[in-house]
Parts: structure tokens; sequence; C-alpha cells
């Protein structure tokens, strides 16, 4: 059985659950809905401690979350038949989704939700307990709220999933929540691709060429289609091989350090990999079991540090090719015996709204005693980190850059002694922050 708490957040300081836009039912130790559940003990004190135990009985991994009145604080996650006890407060009140989703769990189209008022409670995840069949609905009590303030217009992807009742009238939101509908290129006015046949070579031919590349970023190509010419530094370099380059020395200390306090900021969780997606467009986030690194997403208050935001703008410079067509940083915190086993950037086609990865810009923030390197498996190819260096690499061919380079599959060797830690931006063919606005990339964070 799990143990999870909520710490340090007594009674009398938390708001009181608002009621949502929907019918909330909690569950008896039967399983039954109870759809009145007022029973409160008036012996406990609003400081007492609370032992309450939850079941997971449904077929789903589930999260459960605390209502904070706001979009709820991630408590824990149960999967099917497992059980945890929380220890919380008198009037807490907790609601429970599928894991790595906002999409909650019902029972008869009632929200699942479990209100704390006596003592030694037990709640059950039932096993009918489903997503709702009913798409459009406000999931939290904020909806309304962040809707007056201007919400449905500012972040109109992540309010027509999780505030859709209160957009409809706004952004025809009740149509919208088809992501098909949603996401074609009509609703998100997409641009031309920034690449066409020919351009990627274009790029990386007029990197090789430059002196003052070389000069102020030591500039060096370590494979290239023609090694030769380019003066390739990697000693099994053939013709026709792929493009690889490293800029050993792209970053300053002042960007390094501002990438890693950014990363303090945003804090580091256990890496994830992409899951399902639902019908309204949400990719669910499942444990990886090839990469046991922590990462975090440059957003926010990070991406205003000085640091971060002159390492993007060089990175702009240097590639030619607009910030909204990149992802926001991703960092990487690799501890000992940690590792990220063979995987690609992209997929073999892609035909999704921001289109494929076609760059990979890495940034290595600290020198790795022993290991870390990224390895190329299909090259056999080894770039060691180096604080402040760059490695860049293609995932899709120069001759059709629609498809990707099944050559470019790479890993993250297993750090032996010391610690890395790394930025990487990934960027697309096509615009990325429109339809990562509209919520057209699965991220809804």
């Amino acid at each position: 059985m799990k143990l999870f708490r909520l710490l340090a957040l007594a009674a009398a300081v938390l708001p009181a659950p608002v009621a949502g836009s929907v019918s909330e039912a909690t569950i008896d130790s039967s399983g039954n809905v109870i759809t009145n559940d007022d029973t409160i003990d008036k012996t406990i004190g609003k400081n007492e401690e609370l032992s309450t135990h939850v079941t997971n009985q449904s077929p789903f991994r589930s999260d459960i979350y605390w209502d904070d009145g706001e979009y709820g604080t991630l408590i824990s996650t149960l999967d099917p038949e497992e059980s945890g006890s929380l220890n919380t407060y008198l009037g807490h009140q907790f609601f429970v989704t599928r894991h790595g989703v906002k999409e909650g769990l019902f029972v008869d189209e009632e929200r699942l939700v479990f209100k704390v008022g006596q003592r030694d409670q037990q709640f059950y995840i039932p096993k009918n307990a489903a997503p709702s069949t009913k798409l459009c609905q406000d999931r939290f009590s904020v909806c309304k709220d962040y809707s007056k303030n201007g919400g449905c217009q500012s972040s109109p992807g992540w309010m027509i999933v999780h505030c859709c009742e209160s957009c409809d009238e706004a952004l025809n939101a009740s149509e919208l929540i088809d992501p098909k509908k949603r996401c074609s290129k009509e609703n998100l006015n997409t641009p031309e691709p920034v690449w066409k046949a020919g351009d990627l070579n274009k790029l990386f031919e007029s990197w090789a060429t430059n002196e003052t590349l070389k000069d102020e970023f030591g500039l060096e190509v370590v494979s290239s289609p023609e090694p030769e010419k380019y003066q390739a530094t990697w000693e099994k370099a053939s013709e026709g091989a792929p493009w690889v380059v490293v800029f050993n020395n792209f970053l300053t200390d002042s960007e390094v350090a501002d990438l890693i306090r950014g990363g303090e900021i945003e804090g580091f969780e256990r890496s994830t990999d992409q899951g399902n997606i639902n019908e309204v467009g949400e990719m669910e986030k499942v444990v990886s079991k090839t990469r046991t690194s922590s990462n975090a997403w440059c957003m926010h208050s990070c991406e205003r540090l000085p640091g971060v935001r002159s390492a993007t703008k060089k990175i702009e410079e240097v590639t030619g090719i607009p910030y909204v067509n990149y992802e926001s940083f991703q960092l990487l915190n690799y501890e000992k015996n940690q590792f990220y086993r063979s995987h690609h950037d992209s997929s073999s086609t892609d035909t999704t709204p921001a289109g494929h990865r076609i760059l990979t810009f890495f940034l290595y923030l600290t020198d790795v005693e022993e290991g870390g390197e990224t390895y190329f498996n299909k090259l056999d190819l080894a770039i060691k980190p180096k604080k402040g260096k760059a490695l860049v690499w293609p995932s899709v061919r120069d001759d059709n850059p629609t498809y990707w380079d099944a050559r470019m599959f790479h890993e993250a060797k297993d750090v032996i002694k010391g610690k890395k830690m790394a930025a990487n931006h990934w960027i697309h063919m096509n615009d990325y922050h429109t339809p990562n606005d509209w919520g057209c990339t699965g991220s809804f964070t």
C-alpha cells in the first residue's frame, strides 16, 4: 500500500472546494454512488491530521488530485487494484483522473470526488469508473473566472480542452474540442515549411565554410556527405554520411548557469515517454523504461532568464530558423548510472501541424568525468560531453525533409562518473508555437 501525504497543508489555510459545472459523486465502501455526502464528524478539529484510504478497482491507472480551488495538485498515482493511504484534513476534497492527463473519471456521468469528513474513511475508484462521454465540459471550478479574465483568447488550446463550456461562446469550443477541427491547417493558418529539398545541405555547407563560426564558436564538422571536402574529423566518415557538427565553445558561462538555474526553477522530474492520445488530443505521459534521467521544460520564469534568451537567440541566428519553430528548451539531468537508450527524435513521417523535428540543437552544460556520451548507434559515433559545447544533427533527409533519416538513432550512454546536465531545442519544419497554443501537440502544460 502506498502512503501519500499533503505536506504542511493545514485545513485552516486551505480554500474550500468549489463545485464545478458537472455533477459530482462519492463512492461508499460497497462501490455505490452517494450524491449527497454531507456527513461531517463535528468532533474532528480543523488541524487534526486524518488518515484516508483509497483503493483503485478501475481498469485505469489513476491520478489522485487534491482540489486546491484551481486545477488540482497531484498527490499520487494508483495502478489498477492498488491501494494507498492519504494523510489529510477535514473538509479536503480530491478528484480522480486518468493517469497522465486531466481527463476526469466519472461514475454514471457524475464526476468522481472524495470528500473528507470522517476519521479512517475508505474511498474506492470503482470498476465502472470511466471518462465521461461528454467531451465539452468545464473540468475545474476556476474555468468561468479564467474565461472572464481572457483565458480563452490567451490559451485557447488549454481552455478548449479543460474549460470547454466556459469558452464555447468565445471560441465555439464545443466544435473545436474535436482535434481534427481544432488542429486543421485552416484553423491554424499553417505557414509554408522552413525547408524544402536541398535546404538541409545548404545550411550545413554554409556552416562548414564559415570561418567566423570556426573562430567564434569552434565549429567542427564531425561527419558530412563529403568528408574530405569539409574536413570531417571523424575517422569513419565516408561519402554520403549524414551531417553531424559541434560548436566546441557555443555557450558562455553565464548562459550555462542560467540554463541550469532554469531547470532548478521548473523542477526536474523523472523523464517520461509519449503515450496514447485521447479523443480531445491529450497525450498520456508514461514512465519511460528506456530513459532514467530527469527533465524539466524551460517555460515562463525560466524562459525569461537572460542567459536562456541569449542562448536561444544565438541558435536562431546560426540556423536562420525563427523561434516559433522551436519547442521550449528541454533541460536534462543525468546522475550516475542513468541513461537514455537508443531512440530517434522524429518519426518516419509526420503529418502533425508542426511537422517533423528537423534539427536537434543539443547543449552540454557540464563536463562528465566518464561516460555520458551521445552515441549514434547506426554510425558508431560517440560525442563526449563538454561544458558549453553544442552538438547539432538533422533528423530528416536532405532530398526529402518530410521523411526521417533512419541513420540518426542515438542514445545517451550511462554516466559512469560525475554528472551530466544538458539542454536541447527541437526545431520543427513548421511553426510549432501556434499548434502548441491551440492544443495540437499533445501537451497541455
